[in-house]
């Protein structure tokens, strides 16, 4: 009898993903093997929604500083010269008349000017914790993108790998019917077996050859994915692990042990304290605004014509500048009510979002409960599977079973080792979505 060979599931647990772990740089022809932790360390090396958040978080760090916020002053230096010639003609109260042609002028002047707002109702402070607050939610937003990268590598490769098992199960539909067609074409040629027996063998065996170029190409299109991804070359061929590691042991937590540690809720929870602010900046509004305005001065002109025929000025000078809000059109006072209005509903959002994510945790934990017991019965199955097929191939052989029975033995087999594949895919997804939830997919 032709020895099968079939690929089975190895369940183990790894260790979550931990983001600073050495990255290759190159998917070489010489490296075509892939593991998983290579997947997820190329696309945190290459993926571009990744690069952006980093731009991101590098612009608002770049513009959390005191003066953005507006408690540094400006300095300001102007300077200016001008010259001119003309004919003037002058005739002075005293009775004095003054008649010059080509009578030259000449000026020069320069300042250097300091405006410091001192005073603005507490805005600049409330600016720059708001600066503060937007540097970590870029921070934030950063660490979501890589948890969802990380998350999308491993559903793309735990495809990759359910399209390889899927494989390999037609394979074995291929060797199966290879096995019975050459047992029936015997029993032909010595009369035992009738050639409906053979032709039928020959008829599983090709519709088996064209499940297998099917599933050649499915394999392929879930690599390309995979590799769009990770950032790599789409015409590379690689290969990747026969089976993934799954962890069996997840427990159920309640909400409160993890809500504030989802990416998503921490998020708006962000977005609602830039709604307290914004109402912060509006209180802060209508109070009076002090102001300091200090200044350098320097001045020099020269005439030939005219009553002062030279002049020079300079030195310091300073004020100080209060303003008063009295009324603004109702202004003011609509936009506190407008930032009120807001933080309420963000508070909502925040409570819908609660809700969605403690339904989705919930609806996944059923899907990995689920699928971890399907997964053991379907391990079962194949045993069961595996025996029947062996049994009914030796009574095919001695002529006690028919070929209807020993392909629906084989068709049981093959479904079996599709289901177990299907099974181990699913609690892999649930899992990942899990932790991914909880904020535990990447340390």
């Amino acid at each position: 009898m032709k020895i099968i060979s079939v690929l089975f599931l190895c369940f183990v647990l790894l260790p979550p993903v931990r983001s600073g772990a050495q990255k290759p740089d190159t998917l070489s022809a010489s490296s075509t093997y892939i593991t998983l932790r290579d997947a997820i360390s190329m696309a945190l090396d290459k993926n571009y929604d990744i690069r952006v958040a980093q731009v991101n978080l590098e612009e608002a760090r770049t513009n959390n500083t005191i003066g953005n916020a507006g408690m540094l002053p400006d300095i300001n230096a102007t300077g200016g010269i001008t010259g001119s010639i003309q004919n003037s003609a002058n005739k002075f109260a005293t009775g004095t008349t003054q008649n010059r042609q080509g009578a030259s002028a000449f000026g020069l002047n320069g300042s250097v000017q300091l405006d410091w707002v001192l005073f603005d109702g507490m805005r600049m402070f409330i600016n720059k914790h708001r600066l503060d607050e937007i540097a970590h939610t870029g921070d934030i937003a950063l660490r979501q993108q890589i948890q969802g990268t990380v998350a999308g590598v491993v559903f793309a490769y735990a495809e990759v790998v359910r399209q390889k098992q899927k494989l390999v199960a037609i394979d074995t539909a291929l060797a199966l019917a290879q096995v019975r067609m050459d047992i029936a074409r015997k029993q032909f040629e010595v009369g035992t077996s009738a050639k409906t027996d053979y032709l039928q063998a020959q008829v599983d065996y090709n519709a088996s050859q064209s499940d297998y170029l099917q599933q050649e190409a499915a394999l392929r299109n879930a690599k390309d994915t995979l590799l769009i991804l990770l950032g790599k070359d789409q015409f590379a061929d690689y290969d990747v692990q026969d089976s993934l590691a799954l962890n069996q042991n997840l427990v159920f937590r309640e909400k409160e042990s993890w809500l504030n540690n989802n990416f998503d809720y921490q998020l708006a929870l962000q977005d609602k304290k830039m709604s307290e602010y914004d109402l912060k900046l509006a209180r802060g509004a209508q109070l009076p605004q002090l102001d300091l305005t200090a200044a350098y001065n320097y001045n020099r002109n020269q005439n030939d014509a005219g009553l002062s025929l030279y002049s020079k000025s300079y030195g310091p000078q300073a004020g100080l500048n209060l303003s008063i809000p009295l009324f603004e059109g109702l202004n003011l006072q609509r936009a506190k009510k407008i930032a009120r209005q807001e933080i309420f509903r963000k508070d909502l959002l925040l409570e819908r979002l609660s809700a969605t994510l403690s339904g989705s945790y919930r609806s996944q934990w059923r899907n990995y409960r689920n699928a971890l017991k399907t997964l053991q019965l379907e391990k079962e199955n194949l045993g069961y599977a595996q025996e029947n097929v062996m049994i009914q191939q030796a009574r095919f052989r001695v002529g006690v079973s028919n070929t209807l029975e020993l392909r629906e033995a084989e068709n049981s087999y093959v479904e079996a080792m599709t289901t177990l594949v299907e099974a181990a895919y699913a609690v892999k997804i649930a899992e990942t979505s899990l932790l991914a939830i909880e904020n535990k997919l990447v340390e």
